[in-house]
């Protein structure tokens, strides 16, 4: 197979991951989804028991699941360009941006960071989504 073939049939190559979420199969999404080089990890909240928590120990929830994602496509968290991060109550930034900061601190991605009225589930404080790209 010549290299023009085998780039695009890397870029027809699409791997799913599950984290076994209930909600993923009820909803019909997957937590990430690798095309090429290309991975993309879905909105990502804190489950139990850390849902509980404030919006700091939620958001490093969150970025774990997405690191366990991109581990499980074979990407880490040094793969990640940009993130989006979505938060209930803008007082929270200072407390999400210690947990960005702490999983991302060397790596800096693009970073959007919007404030929006609720999330699903209802005790979610923080949802993160995140974009990552390797060198194949």
């Amino acid at each position: 197979m010549d290299s023009e073939a085998r780039k695009q049939s890397n870029c027809n190559a699409r791997q799913n991951i599950s984290s076994g979420y209930a909600f993923e199969d009820a909803y019909g999404y997957s937590r990430a989804v690798r095309v090429g080089n290309q991975i993309y990890v879905s909105g990502t909240t804190a489950r139990q028991p850390q849902l509980s928590g404030d919006a700091y120990v939620q958001a490093k929830a969150a970025l774990a699941i997405i690191a366990d994602a991109l581990a499980e496509i074979g990407a880490d968290m040094r793969h990640v360009v940009r993130t989006v991060v979505y938060v209930i109550d803008i007082g929270d930034t200072q407390h999400v941006a210690r947990a960005h900061s702490e999983f991302f601190d060397q790596i800096r991605p693009a970073s959007t960071l919007v404030q929006v009225s609720g999330l699903s589930p209802a005790s979610a404080r923080v949802e993160i989504e995140a974009t990552a790209v390797t060198c194949e």
